[in-house]
C-alpha cells in the first residue's frame, strides 16, 4: 500500500491510503492566485479512472514509498505533486504506481 510523507511544522507525518489514524490530516494545495487551501488527505487514485475532477498542486510532500514493507522512500521534496479534489478531500494521483510530479 503506498504512503506519502508530509512535512508539517518540522514534523514528518506518514499518510497511508486506508489508515484510520491518518484520516482527517489536512494537507495544502496551491490555488491559482498562489494562496494555500487545506483539505483532508483522502488517499490515492489512479490517473486512468479520472474524468472531470479538479486537479490541484499538492505541496510540502517530501517523500513517497510504494509499499509500507520495503521502507525505501523516494525524496520528492523539491517538486509539487499532482492531486485531485474529490468529495471534499485531496487525493494523490498515481501513474503506473508512482505519484505524478509537476514543477
Amino acid at each position: 500500500m503506498p504512503a506519502i510523507r508530509y512535512r508539517h511544522n518540522y514534523k514528518a507525518i506518514v499518510l497511508r491510503h486506508e489508515a484510520t489514524q491518518t484520516k482527517g490530516h489536512l494537507i495544502p494545495a496551491y490555488l491559482k492566485d498562489g494562496s494555500l487551501v487545506y483539505y483532508p488527505f483522502g488517499g490515492f487514485v489512479n490517473r486512468e479512472v479520472l474524468t472531470y475532477e479538479q486537479y490541484v498542486k499538492l505541496v510540502f510532500i517530501d517523500g513517497y514509498c510504494h509499499s509500507d514493507d520495503d521502507g525505501a522512500w523516494e525524496n520528492i521534496s523539491s517538486k509539487k505533486v499532482l492531486g485531485v479534489f474529490m468529495r471534499g478531500e485531496y487525493f494523490v494521483v498515481l501513474n503506473q504506481g508512482k505519484p505524478i510530479m509537476i514543477s
